[in-house]
């Protein structure tokens, strides 16, 4: 199983997914429509013991066409298209929420066979992987200029002793 960064609640921001979905590069079937049947769900990680929908791990999200609090991450949208059930055509939707509320779509797939998401896994396992990387190089930025000042620090320190024991020695 994959894991996604965590984001707080504090992280979500307004947004209509739809809205943004419809402003998104690109020429796609999708439209992320909320009518009844279709889904919509912010992908967490991948359980490979599945090859159907119940592969694909995540909380199911609500609002997709009015302006709501939506956390940045992976979204998969689920778009039934057509009245006749037995010739209905499920559009999948694979995109990505950026923090600024721009929406980016990775991929589009029409697929009705029943592992339709094992198609799904290689653009989730390589979003996935490309947050891991950004989060571990992004960590350790921060810790090197945590390193760089608490040396500056103490070398200021030592500067400063110094000068009060000069201080001090005048004094005398």
């Amino acid at each position: 199983m994959n894991s996604q960064p965590n984001y707080a609640m504090s992280d979500s921001i307004l947004v209509n997914l739809q809205a943004s979905f419809l402003n998104a590069a690109g020429f796609w079937e999708s439209n992320l429509s909320e009518k009844p049947g279709n889904w919509c769900k912010l992908v967490q990680g991948i359980d490979k013991t599945q090859t159907d929908g119940y592969s694909i791990i995540g909380d199911f999200v609500s609002q997709i066409a009015q302006t709501a609090y939506q956390q940045p991450g992976l979204y998969l949208h689920c778009q039934k298209k057509g009245s006749n059930k037995a010739q209905q055509k499920r559009i999948y939707t694979l995109f990505a929420l950026q923090p600024n509320g721009e929406i980016e779509v990775i991929t589009e797939s029409k697929n009705a066979s029943k592992d339709w998401a094992v198609e799904l896994w290689p653009e989730i396992e390589a979003y996935m992987a490309k947050q891991n990387n950004y989060s571990t190089k992004r960590r350790q930025e921060i810790q090197q200029r945590i390193e760089t000042i608490e040396f500056e620090l103490r070398q200021l320190r030592v500067e400063l002793a110094a000068l009060d024991f000069n201080d001090q020695l005048s004094e005398n």
